[in-house]
């Protein structure tokens, strides 16, 4: 796990913790008739930023338990049955939310992982049609290698041809070289890799 990822585990962690604590803190203070349990969905909303699915559920249960312990920490207030019913009513929305929320981030993960998945076959593929074409390349710049020391030993060459057929082969070969460094498997970036936007103005 990166320093970035288990920084923002920590961040969130932090944040869930505080306001739980608030929440607590302002249901103990009120009276037991008011649905004090229900704003610890706020805890569970923030958790979905949380890189880890199962942190929902925990959160979900700490605040149910502490949704519980309200109800004998809490000033009297209300007639009973209204008081177990906002609580059940708090402990309904905590576990609606804390699911929704868990589904999401399944939901979420799968995708990333299936993207991932395309990513690494795409790259795949790529590179193994740049080895084929290496493959293919490299032949033909050794047959045009060939053809250019024959070329340069006859005296009556013009020079400017074989300097250009040299330029041609090097020039091939750096392409190639680039075409095999490309990170990104794109339309674009490899089109770039092989024709740089900044020469596109140089082109007729």
């Amino acid at each position: 796990m990166s320093a970035d990822i288990i920084s923002l585990s920590c961040k969130i962690n932090i944040i869930c913790v505080l306001i739980v604590a608030a929440v607590l803190y302002f249901d103990i203070l009120v009276p037991l008739g008011v649905a004090g349990g229900v704003p610890y969905i706020a805890a569970i909303l923030v958790s979905l930023w949380h890189p880890k699915e199962n942190v929902t559920i925990i959160f979900a249960i700490i605040c149910s338990a502490l949704t519980i312990l309200g109800f004998y920490f809490s000033p009297s207030g209300g007639e009973l049955w209204k008081v177990i019913f906002n609580r059940a009513i708090a402990l309904f929305a905590i576990w609606i939310t804390a699911i929704l929320c868990y589904n999401w981030k399944q939901h979420k993960n799968e995708v990333f992982s299936l993207n991932r998945k395309i990513e690494k076959e795409k790259e795949i593929i790529y590179l193994a049609t740049i080895h084929g074409a290496q493959h293919i390349t490299n032949n033909l710049l050794n047959q045009l290698k060939l053809i250019e020391l024959e070329i340069r030993r006859i005296p009556e060459t013009d020079k400017d041809i074989s300097s250009r057929l040299s330029n041609m082969l090097a020039e091939a070969k750096r392409l190639m070289e680039k075409l095999s460094s490309v990170e990104i498997i794109e339309g674009e970036t490899i089109k770039d890799s092989v024709h740089p936007k900044h020469d596109h103005k140089h082109e007729v």
